[in-house]
Parts: structure tokens; sequence; C-alpha cells
């Protein structure tokens, strides 16, 4: 039977639509994030890396990210410390992710270096330092011009990894001032300060206001152009928060079988920037979704391939030795 050219037309551009649309059937698998705002820049920039799935994640608290993963409403959550005892999840395993320091970020008009101690850092946030050529830090910081200017400091307000692991850290080597390891900053007894929400509300607070101080990531950070503070660390060495001198710490630390760094704060490690953190993602173990082979698969990418090739850009630590042995070995868990 004749066909007119017409046809013909129609059906070369139909059998092209076809062609076109056929590829569609390939699309990406979507896995669901949510939690520590710590590291969501590293995220964002490997959320597309792993072939099978594409990440959507949330910046919410790591507060969130433990309650929205323990609740199932994620495949998976980040945090940047663990459950409270009692708290986690039967079916799960912690993934020790990602690391990096927390900057001390400021904003001197004029002052582009200056140094800082645990105690110092302590006494701000419980207003007993007050202004900015306070003596204790005119003390350590010899020819540096400081004002007489109020210090302003600010926090963290919603339940965040990054205060645990800051208040974690000035119980240690601010031993006697009163803090303990908290997510939720203002519940330390006579704090001072400004409230904000997320390493970036924190860090877009302390941009726009002068002679203010906060604690937040070195990414945030880094995008903001914020000048941070050198911190004394275990050996008397004031270190600035950089990659190199965070994974110097890093890679002393302990992490256990379950995948949990035990901090040493004050340990006496040459060159080492002792106010770092690791990034935990909260992973199934046994639950059986159909989601959990691109959890893991995402995971395993995240660690052998995308942190190693885009974390130090962007201010982060991609994890090695110990715990990259153990971040793999507690994948193998995910199921």
């Amino acid at each position: 039977m004749k066909r007119s050219l017409t046809g013909i037309i129609a059906a070369v551009a139909l059998a092209s639509t076809v062609a076109l649309v056929g590829p569609a059937a390939m699309a990406k698998e979507t896995i669901k994030a949510s939690g520590a705002s710590y590291p969501n820049a590293i995220l964002q920039a490997c959320k597309t890396h792993y072939a099978d799935a594409d990440l959507v994640y949330t910046s919410t608290g790591s507060g969130t990210g433990r309650s929205q993963f323990k609740s199932g409403a994620t495949n998976f959550g980040m945090s940047d410390a663990p459950y409270k005892a009692g708290d986690a999840p039967a079916k799960m395993t912690y993934i020790p992710l990602i690391g990096g320091p927390i900057a001390m970020v400021y904003n001197v008009p004029g002052l582009t270096k200056v140094n800082l101690t645990a105690p110092i850092i302590a006494d701000i946030y419980l207003g007993n330092i007050t202004k900015w050529n306070d003596k204790a830090i005119v003390a350590i910081n010899k020819g540096a011009k400081l004002p007489a200017d109020a210090i302003q400091p600010v926090y963290r307000q919603d339940s965040s990894g990054t205060s645990e692991n800051f208040t974690a850290y000035l119980a240690q080597a601010a031993a006697g001032k009163g803090f303990k390891a908290a997510s939720t900053f203002n519940t330390i007894t006579g704090v001072k300060g400004t409230a904000a929400n997320q390493n970036t509300g924190v860090t877009t607070a302390v941009k726009n206001t002068k002679f203010s101080i906060a604690y937040a990531d070195l990414s945030d950070a880094m995008s903001q152009k914020l000048q941070t503070a050198w911190l004394k660390n275990g050996v008397g060495q004031f270190i600035k928060p950089d990659v190199r001198s965070s994974k110097t710490f890093l890679a002393q630390q302990i992490v256990n079988k379950k995948g949990v760094v035990s901090f040493q704060y004050t340990a006496p490690i040459k060159n080492a920037y002792n106010l770092s953190l690791v990034s935990y993602a909260l992973a199934p173990a046994g639950r059986g979704q159909a989601a959990d082979k691109y959890v893991a698969g995402f995971l395993t990418d995240f660690v052998k391939s995308c942190a190693p090739a885009e974390a130090a850009k962007i201010g982060y630590v991609a994890i090695d030795g110990q715990l990259k042995a153990t971040a793999l070995n507690l994948i193998e868990l995910i199921g």
C-alpha cells in the first residue's frame, strides 16, 4: 500500500520522538536526606556525582536530621553528633562521612589576624570578656591593633551538631568554665550573645555585624570571606583553621567499631587545629527498603571518589586512614 509523503514524515517524526523520550526510562533514582548544615556545601557538590541516583539534601540542622531519619521521613540523615543514649533507632548504622574545622569567624575592621584560646572564647560567651582590647586578648596578640569596641558574640539557635562539638571542645579545653556538650547552645548557663539559625545564618550575622565573633564551618566562612581566628592547640601553637591542620588533628582521634569518634580536644599534636569535627551519615541497616542500595552506592561514591576530589576546595577534610576503612566497612551493613 502506498503511503503519502506526509505520512512518512509523520512516522519519522514519531520515531524520533520515541528515540528521544526513550532514555527517560533510564533516569536516575532520587534519594532524600536531611540534617546537619555543616556538611551541606560538600553534599551539594556531590549530590549528582553518583551515577545511579541523585541526592536531594535539605540542610535543617543535626537535631532535625536525627528526628527525620528516625521517623522514616528520609532515606538517610546527617548529624555532626550521634544520638543520645537510648534515642537511636534500632535499625541503623553511623557512617563517619566528612570532617573539617569549626572556625571562629569574626568581623573586626582592620584586624586580619587574631590569636585566641579556649578559655578566652569561653569567657567571651559567658560575658566575662566584653572588649576586643581586653588584657587577656592583648597578651597573646603582640602588635595587633585591637579596638576598644564591645565584642558581639553570635551563636547557633537551632539544635546543632556544630554547637555540640563546639561546647564539647570548650568543656575540655576550657575546663572549669562551666561548659558541657550541648546541641542547643543557650542551654549553657550564663551564655551571652545573639542567636542565628544554621551555619549560614551565623556567618551572615557575623558578616553584617561589626565587632562580632561566632563559631561556624570553614566552608561557609570561606564563602562569606570572613576572617578566622588562630587557636592555641595542645602543644601551645596558634594554628589557623584549614584542611591540613584539621586533618592532622582528626588523624589522631579514635573511632570505635560503630563509627563514632572520641575526640581528645587537648591532645598535644604538633600543627593540629584541635577544634574539628566529623559529620556522620545516619544510614539504614536491616530495614530492607528499596532505596537502601542507592544510599549505600551514594555513600560509597562519596567516600571513595567525590569527597577526595572536592572536599579540600571548599574547606572540608575527606576522611582517610582508619576513619575511611571504618566508614567503608559500615556501609556494607546498609540494607
